[in-house]
């Protein structure tokens, strides 16, 4: 199983790597056995309807999908590829513009071959939810993660 401070670091560095996660600007708040917890901030680029001023809704999806990726690695023994094979996404209501937006996610259930995570996107507390996730990932196996480590140091 993966320490506390393996799945940390490992958070920490995916979400400076990933192309989306930069662009986004999401940042690590918290990684450990029962979660991930990321934060995206409130960036006027990310503005879904001006009117409004709150954020796209695929910027909600793509945080709430790294998140429950980040969040199968709760569970793993080691470090191997899981891309998302399904994803649903709940959007719920709309943020408050010039707020940041927390994803919180869990790996609930792990076979030979999946992950199965669920969480939820806030402003201010979990049970006040944006959106609502369910993901599945696929296990592709470690061998597919050298590239990736590689890239990571």
């Amino acid at each position: 199983m993966l320490t506390e401070q393996q799945l940390t670091d490992f958070a920490s560095n995916f979400v400076k790597v990933i192309p989306h996660c930069l662009h986004l600007n999401m940042s690590l708040v918290k990684a450990d056995r029962n979660g991930i917890e990321l934060e995206m901030p409130y960036d006027n680029r990310l503005i879904g309807n001006p009117e409004t001023g709150v954020i796209h809704s695929g910027a909600i999806t793509t945080l709430m999908d790294s998140c429950c990726g980040i969040s199968v690695y709760t569970r793993m023994e080691q470090l191997e590829a899981c891309p998302t094979l399904d994803l649903r996404i709940d959007h719920m209501t709309t943020d408050q513009p010039g707020k940041p937006v927390r994803a919180f996610a869990e790996a609930y259930h792990i076979t030979r071959s999946m992950v199965f995570t669920r969480g939820v996107a806030c402003q201010e507390h979990r049970d006040q939810p944006i959106a609502h996730a369910v993901g599945t990932f696929m296990r592709i196996g470690q061998h597919s993660m050298k590239p990736v480590q590689e890239h990571m140091q």
